[in-house]
């Protein structure tokens, strides 16, 4: 039986199905390998029990992944974003200059309430997000992809593949552990429909780091999602940590090219629109939201500090975070980039919702 057809037996939602789940094979897991802890953790049978064990929580995973996205429709306005960009790109109009996110939402059935707020209480109603969120759904929306959350579910999974294979061999059943216990990830990638492409290439990027060609993963990234704006000058130090200046400056070079490439194309037809829309998130006063202090001190919890203070205060908290990884004080390149954002006016989950997996994935900063 399925999760999802025991979530509907029992009346759980496919989440606590899912935990079940997933308690019950991590807990056999754990059971094979205090019967072979006699062997070394990473002994041949040992390994092969791990892989085993993974396959069949990501296996669960996508099935109660599935059932969460069969048992809801869209419910968040960056999924519906990201399907109305590409539908007006797939009728050959511009996913800028003639996207209204208040009437895509009402394609979709849901009010303009959905949409992001801003101080004087109108609404946000420009794209917000880099192309890739729209040419990359685009073919498979062509294709008779009816939910795009379906996409973001199997780049989940990929990242979960490249957490486990940049963990070290020593933790990678803790890794494993970390990635389906981690609720903010199935909650806002998966039922929500934020898009999770930018963390799954900035992984990729990170994997190959040795390689130039990683470059492109990270130009890639660039275009996709805004937080790898973060993380792409840490990048670029590591490389010129390892490789000198000359290498850093081509890798940066090469990610630059390929993000503006991505765009230009409706740079040309609508400059401001494009210019605007995926600056807005930093430009518009937006309503303050999120797990940080200004969403606290929104809530009267606290004082509530003029819009520019948290600005200041996240921007000095990335650059000594900048600083101290360039002189070797610290290590985290996709970690570091992304706590200062906790002091922003916006400090959205999602934001943070990789930060585990990331630091697994990135414990060896060699």
């Amino acid at each position: 039986m399925s999760i999802g057809a025991v979530a509907r037996a029992t009346g759980l939602s496919p989440l606590i199905a899912f935990a079940a789940y997933a308690v019950a094979l991590l807990a056999l897991l754990v059971a094979s390998l205090r019967r072979g802890a006699t062997r070394p953790m990473m002994s041949p049978r040992n390994a092969r029990l791990v892989i085993m064990a993974a396959a069949l929580v990501l296996l669960g995973y996508a099935v109660a992944g599935g059932a969460l996205i069969a048992t809801t429709s869209y419910h968040s306005d960056a999924v519906v974003a990201a399907h109305g960009s590409a539908r007006l790109l797939l009728e050959g109009r511009h996913p800028y200059a003639d996207f209204d996110l208040v009437r895509e939402l009402g394609r979709f059935g849901l009010t303009d309430t959905y949409a992001t707020p801003l101080d004087d209480g109108s609404r946000v109603r420009s794209l917000q997000y880099p192309a890739l969120a729209f040419l990359v759904p685009a073919p498979l929306i062509a294709l008779g992809l009816g939910d795009l959350r379906v996409l973001y579910l199997a780049e989940i999974l990929a990242i979960f593949a490249l957490v486990l294979l940049g963990a070290p061999p020593r933790w990678r059943p803790a890794a494993l552990f970390c990635c389906v216990a981690n609720a903010a990830i199935l909650l806002q990638f998966v039922d929500a429909g934020v898009d999770p492409l930018w963390a799954l290439l900035v992984l990729a990027a990170w994997l190959l780091r040795r390689r130039r060609a990683s470059a492109v993963l990270l130009g890639l990234a660039l275009a996709a999602r805004q937080p790898a704006w973060l993380i792409a000058p840490f990048l670029v130090v590591w490389a010129w940590q390892r490789f000198g200046v000359r290498e850093a400056l081509a890798r940066a070079g090469i990610a630059a090219l390929v993000a503006i490439a991505i765009h230009l194309p409706f740079v040309i037809g609508a400059p401001l629109a494009v210019v605007r829309g995926i600056t807005d998130p930093a430009l518009l006063p937006l309503e303050a939201w999120g797990i940080g202090p200004a969403k606290l001190a929104a809530d009267g919890f606290a004082p509530l500090s003029p819009r520019v203070a948290y600005l200041a205060a996240a921007a000095i908290a990335y650059v000594a975070a900048l600083w101290a990884f360039a002189s070797r004080r610290a290590r985290g390149a996709l970690v570091l980039p992304l706590f200062p954002l906790w002091l922003a006016w916006r400090a959205l989950e999602s934001y943070f919702a990789f930060l585990p997996l990331f630091l697994l994935a990135g414990e060896r900063d060699d």
